[in-house]
């Protein structure tokens, strides 16, 4: 008989039932307003709603005994599948439980089969993870270098103690030799802290490429050319002589010190004249070895490590490789890392040729009257310090920037604008 009423209409059917239960007075009016729905729909529902006697039904299935459902229970399980409609939705029950019991093993199944394979691959990765870690090589201890292996270069250069620097001229910080001293004393101490975890064997310290502005009283270079000066040039070739040997005293505290003259375009004669000074206070100094030979290039053989220097105003930097291998082939056949130091042009730059690095320092010095009219400012006023090795070679290189450090203050005339 459902058959014969719409989806729609069996979809209204629970609420016309509902309001057949109601009301005794059914009427196709009083069904559309409870539903909402059209006249059509609402005789259909109702037509078939007295037709089956729907209320009389459900009232019989609420006054269903309890007991009913546990006959039909003992009945199905004698095999009495026929009965009424409650029997049929049992038999459902207990399909539906059966369909549910099935699937829930079936899940559970599925479930501990997945538990397995990833315990399994879980224990496979342990396992690998293991066998790799076995496989990785656990960093060694340090390995301490070996007793007199450690050479510590240490190079101020361009320092132009005596150059004479106004502020107002130069849009810098102003430079005299008060100035030029306590900068390079600071730059000193600077790099002994950054270098003094090393074991120290032996100091090179490279004196000269124009550690005094000029070369004469009359305030020239050795080339002859008027520098700007600040005082006497006899007084501050003292002042520096003194600077330098107490610089030695310092290093010689630490090791064995031998200091390299590297005369420069300023200075030629005086930066000679200071090294036959410091040869003849150390002269019976066993810590101290001075090389003032008048050589243009000086070399320097430490193990593997080949050293050159000269302050590179003179001869092509690009020859510089070429050179050392002509002057020193025996030294150059027993080494490994060659590299060449030079000053002058006060600036950082790396030139690495036929395995030969030829290194331009920067300079400490500020730039004067005649350096800012010509525009070459602005380079970082540094020191640097090479950490060598006899079997490795150049372990590390040390900077002091000394435009990071607070600007020196004197009372000079310089500091006025």
């Amino acid at each position: 008989m459902s058959s014969e009423l719409s989806a729609y209409e069996l979809k209204l059917l629970p609420a016309a039932l509902e309001y057949a239960q109601k009301t005794t007075d059914q009427t196709r009016d009083g069904l559309k307003r409870t539903l909402s729905c059209g006249s059509d729909i609402a005789q259909r529902l109702l037509n078939y709603i007295q037709t089956i006697d729907a209320v009389k039904i459900a009232e019989h299935l609420k006054a269903l005994p309890e007991r009913a459902e546990e006959r039909a229970v003992v009945g199905y399980t004698l095999g009495d599948t026929s009965g009424s409609a409650y029997s049929f939705v049992l038999r459902e029950n207990i399909r539906l439980k059966r369909a549910l019991a099935k699937a829930k093993f079936v899940n559970d199944d599925a479930k501990e089969q997945h538990k397995q394979v990833f315990e399994e691959e879980l224990k496979e990765l342990k396992e690998l993870a293991k066998a790799e870690m076995a496989e990785v090589r656990k960093p060694k201890k340090t390995v301490k270098l070996p007793e007199g292996d450690i050479l510590v270069e240490i190079s101020c250069p361009d320092l132009h103690v005596g150059k004479l620097a106004h502020s107002a001229e130069t849009g810098r910080h102003p430079y005299d030799v008060k100035i030029a001293i306590s900068t390079f004393n600071r730059a000193l101490d600077g790099l002994i802290e950054r270098t003094k975890n090393y074991p120290i064997s032996e100091i090179l310290f490279i004196v000269g490429n124009d550690i005094f502005n000029s070369d004469s009283e009359d305030n020239t270079t050795t080339g002859g050319t008027a520098v700007d000066t600040d005082g006497r040039f006899f007084k501050t070739f003292r002042q520096t002589r003194k600077m330098v040997v107490q610089a030695v005293e310092r290093l010689r505290q630490t090791a064995k010190v031998q200091v390299l003259i590297v005369p420069g375009n300023h200075d030629r004669q005086t930066c000679y004249h200071l090294g036959d000074s410091l040869e003849c206070y150390f002269h019976d100094d066993p810590m101290v070895v001075v090389n003032n030979f008048p050589s243009p290039r000086k070399y320097i053989e430490f193990g593997n490590v080949l050293l050159g220097f000269c302050h590179g105003d003179e001869g092509k930097v690009n020859d510089y490789p070429a050179l050392m291998a002509t002057e020193q082939p025996q030294a150059w056949g027993r080494t490994k890392f060659r590299e060449i130091h030079c000053g002058h042009f006060h600036r950082l730059q790396v030139i690495d040729d036929h395995g030969v690095r030829v290194r331009l320092l920067a300079a400490l010095t500020e730039a004067d009257s005649w350096h800012a009219h010509q525009g070459f400012i602005g380079a970082l006023r540094q020191a640097s310090a090479f950490v060598w090795s006899k079997r490795e070679g150049l372990l590390a290189e040390v900077l002091w920037n000394e435009d990071a450090q607070e600007p020196i203050i004197t009372s000079t005339e310089t500091m006025n604008a």
